[in-house]
């Protein structure tokens, strides 16, 4: 699963997905086969989408971007422990440590 963790969280569901389908720093190459892409905000799970597609973001291109559709998720609202400095990281849901 991709996770992208947010600094700020928009005040709609359309800002949240605008904000993170767009301008991340993560070699395509890693997302083979990532069909889902959390939103996390201070460890919390804002949001679950599923992964349409992705490519060479269209304005920076040394940065991909995500098409992504909102999901049912158990996940959603759910706290996490995932300490890394990159906002965009890829992980395994069986090992992410809930809170």
């Amino acid at each position: 699963m991709i996770i992208i963790k947010v600094n700020v969280v928009p005040n709609s569901k359309e800002g949240l997905r605008d904000r993170v389908r767009r301008a991340w720093r993560i070699s395509q190459d890693r997302l083979y086969n990532q069909d889902e892409l959390m939103a996390v905000y201070k460890g919390e799970i804002l949001e679950v989408y599923k992964v349409l597609s992705y490519g060479k973001d269209q304005i920076d291109e040394n940065r991909v971007a995500f098409e992504i559709e909102e999901k049912e998720s158990d996940l959603k609202g759910k706290k996490i422990v995932y300490k890394t400095a990159n906002p965009c990281t890829i992980a395994d849901v069986e090992n992410l440590e809930f809170v």
